[in-house]
């Protein structure tokens, strides 16, 4: 197989004879780079672990300086992983199969082949190492998610236990107290440390029983193994032990209170962007906990093991929670968002009322701070989490959430804030009872179509209160930039309301129609009108419905001889609400006749004769 081998080299560095000027392209790099796969699959497991491994860490070495190529690299080291593995398929049923041979040790042929694995995934995790500690932040996400990748490879908690502790937290413990005078390492290892806080050791001085049994099963197959064999491989178990001496040094092996002390410094860390990340990550350590726990309970994994991951994890709910409220009063606004963010997303772990060792009710004070808060970046963390907080607490809407949800939908930061805040009324709406929908939302459609919809010679003078910078998320700009959204959630609030608080909703509507000109305003009303009008008609069947009347009227006014025919694409989408407003209305009497009449206006606006598409929709619906 060198013959890929040197296929793969000529297209990263060229022929040895190859001039300068024809050297291979930084592009040519990168596309060759992207091919690993291919490479190793046809190369095959030994020889990707015997050649193939370490040519790309010597090309890993001259590339140093090549962001974009090392970017590419850490990435497609989990292609190498696979190669190594023998997974030519990234899909679970070839990663199971291969797992299943890895993972049993009946022959020493496997075992042996499950130890070459082993060594050589930690080669690879060796060269993602001083990838982490890059300063150009993709390389080091990349390189933190093909560490964290290498796990996948091994079949249950304690192999997978074993091979973190050998590899991935001592490289984690390194890139903490790297002395490098420079604090890139430390953000990789705010990534790490949570995702491998479950495999640590769980007190110190204490070696995990699974480590120990892993290590007397290889002792014992390394003595059943033929006298030459052992002669073979004698000086690989030397590098093994010298190994797994180093990693007996206390920096290096590290249990779980350690690692939470260490944490807790990069929370303090004099660096902004350190305190940032590890701020982030806090509720990563209960999301990779319960994850890591949930799968060693369905697989068949031993009971020392499944309990070895109690329910909480060692009360990291409330760990960190006075460091957290300390950063919340730092001067460093991202510093307060990070933060905010971190203890929202702790809440919503712990949906309980109460815990034994953490209690969300601890947050809810600090929301009213932080909506008050100066700077935008905090209020829209709150405005976004809203959302999530009343689908995990809905007892505690009226009392905590809705008071924070009245100045954050007036908020004078437009397009982050004050439109996450109307956005999360119609996601609040949909998990939230009927009534108290009507008492609490229902009331602010109206408010929020007064207020947002400014006339179009102030928002042409230029008066717009836009504190916080356009996202890419954000509206088009327009005469009204908050009157979309308003829309969009209209129809969500009116239908979790019930029939007779939509009324209110759709008189709203109604009264906005026949005061603004947007072609965006009545092409959102044309889109639902359908629906709005089978809402009031599901509380009153008969034609007595005024709402849906001047609903329909002021869709069609903007159609008729004055305006011109108006736009083609709203005749059309009011064309294909015909069918569903007549549905809405089942008792066609003299009553009904006028949205008819006023839809018919939509696809003949001189209203000189009946065009056939209108002529099928009239008979469609009768």
């Amino acid at each position: 197989m060198a013959e890929h081998l040197s296929f793969l080299e000529e297209e990263l560095v060229g022929l040895p004879d190859t001039p300068a000027a024809f050297k291979p392209s930084q592009s040519q790099q990168v596309s060759a780079l992207t091919r690993l796969s291919w490479i190793s699959a046809a190369m095959g497991p030994v020889d990707t672990r015997v050649l193939l491994l370490p040519f790309l860490q010597s090309y890993q070495l001259s590339r140093r300086e090549s962001d974009e190529i090392l970017c590419v690299l850490a990435a497609q080291w989990r292609a190498v992983a696979r190669g190594v593995v023998g997974v030519l398929k990234a899909d679970e049923e070839e990663r199971e199969r291969r797992l299943s041979l890895l993972g049993s040790a009946d022959a020493s042929a496997r075992r042996d082949e499950s130890a070459a694995v082993t060594r050589a995934l930690g080669e690879i995790a060796g060269a993602l190492e001083p990838l982490a500690a890059k300063e150009e932040k993709c390389i080091r996400d990349e390189a933190v998610t093909s560490l964290l990748y290498l796990l996948r490879f091994f079949p249950d908690f304690r192999s997978q236990q074993a091979f973190a502790q050998r590899f991935l937290l001592p490289i984690a413990s390194r890139l903490l107290h790297s002395d490098s005078g420079l604090f890139f390492s430390k953000c990789s290892a705010a990534k790490l440390v949570p995702a491998l806080y479950a495999y640590a050791a769980p007190a110190a001085g204490q070696v995990d029983d699974g480590v120990e049994k892993e290590k007397t099963e290889q002792e014992e197959g390394r003595d059943q193994r033929p006298a030459a064999s052992r002669e073979a491989s004698a000086p690989e178990e030397k590098r093994v032990e010298s190994e797994d001496s180093d990693l007996r040094r206390p920096e290096l092996n590290l249990d779980r209170s350690e690692l939470r002390s260490l944490f807790e410094k990069l929370l303090t860390h004099e660096a902004l962007l350190v305190r940032r990340d590890a701020a982030v990550e806090v509720p990563a350590f209960v999301r990779h906990w319960r994850r890591i726990r949930d799968q060693t309970r369905q697989s068949a994994c031993s009971e020392d093991a499944a309990q070895t991951l109690e329910e909480d994890p060692q009360g990291l709910g409330d760990f960190f929670l006075p460091t957290l409220k300390k950063m919340i009063a730092d001067t460093i606004d991202f510093l307060r968002a990070a933060a905010v963010g971190s203890l929202l997303q702790l809440a919503l772990l712990f949906p309980s009322a109460s815990s034994q060792t953490f209690s969300a009710s601890a947050v809810f004070p600090l929301l009213s701070a932080a909506v008050s808060d100066p700077s935008w970046r905090v209020r829209a963390v709150v405005a976004r989490g809203l959302a999530a907080l009343t689908a995990a607490f809905p007892s505690q809407f009226a009392s905590q959430f809705y008071p924070c949800l009245q100045p954050l939908l007036r908020d004078s930061a437009l397009r982050d804030v004050r439109q996450a805040a109307i956005r999360a009324v119609g996601e609040i709406a949909e998990v939230l009872p009927a009534d108290e929908v009507s008492e609490y939302l229902v009331p602010l459609v109206p408010q929020l179509l007064q207020e947002n919809a400014m006339s179009p010679a102030a928002a042409a003078a230029g008066v717009l209160p836009v504190v916080a910078p356009p996202t890419l998320s954000s509206p088009l700009l327009c005469n009204s930039p908050l009157l979309a959204p308003v829309l969009e959630v209209a129809l969500p609030v009116a239908r979790a309301a019930g029939a007779a608080s939509a009324q209110t909703v759709l008189a709203s509507l109604a009264l906005l129609l026949n005061s603004r000109e947007e072609a965006h305003v009545r092409m959102t009303l044309a889109q639902h009108a359908g629906e709005f009008c089978a809402l009031v008609a599901t509380q009153r069947p008969a034609p007595d419905c005024p709402e849906a009347v001047r609903l329909v009227e002021g869709l069609c006014n903007a159609l008729g001889a004055t305006a011109g025919g108006g736009d083609w694409t709203l005749r059309v989408e009011i064309i294909k609400q015909v069918v569903p407003i007549s549905k809405a209305f089942v008792r066609l009497s003299e009553d009904t006749e006028f949205p008819l009449q006023a839809l018919h206006a939509a696809n003949s606006p001189r209203r000189k004769q009946r065009t056939p598409l209108m002529t099928h929709a009239y008979i469609h619906t009768y």
